[in-house]
């Protein structure tokens, strides 16, 4: 299952990229997403979020599979583009009903009229028989849901 998303801000990649690493950043993301953090950790250009997720919102036939919430852990290491931007390739892995889900791809930050481009793409992969094609709509769904809220946050950090 395909993501692919874009939104622009009225600030540099370097000032959206310090927000992306900023350890304060990531606990404010998981609170926005009801999120118990396990760790969130900055050193440099390079994260680690683990947390604990609520599964709300996750379509009813696989809730009661999942319980409550699932163990998440995202990782980035930003490195400069070589046009003025950042890249990091996407990385987050769960586990549901024993089996790896995983969500791999890139973001970009990019110069673009007087701001910055952020583009996610990337792909959901759940190894699960016969429902994997469904778990894997209903992980995209929920990226779609972490990205709309870490923009919102962004937004509101920007200005």
């Amino acid at each position: 299952m395909a993501i692919d998303t874009s939104n622009t801000y009225p600030a540099t990649p370097d000032a959206v990229l310090a927000l992306l690493t900023d350890e304060q950043f990531l606990r404010d993301r998981a609170a926005a997403l009801g999120a118990q953090v396990q760790e969130a950790t900055a050193s440099g250009a390079t994260t680690t979020t683990r947390l604990s997720a609520p599964t709300t919102g996750v379509p009813p036939v696989f809730a009661r599979f999942v319980g409550s919430s699932v163990s998440v852990t995202e990782r980035s290491a930003w490195t400069p583009d070589g046009a003025g931007g950042h890249r990091s390739d996407l990385d987050v892995q769960s586990e549901v009903f024993g089996r790896p889900v995983r969500v791999t791809g890139e973001r970009r930050l990019v110069p673009a009229d007087g701001g910055t481009r952020s583009t996610v793409t990337g792909d959901v992969t759940v190894d699960a028989p016969l429902i994997g094609r469904q778990a894997e709509g209903a992980v995209r769904e929920l990226m779609g849901v972490v990205l709309r809220k870490e923009d919102e946050l962004l937004r509101r950090r920007l200005g």
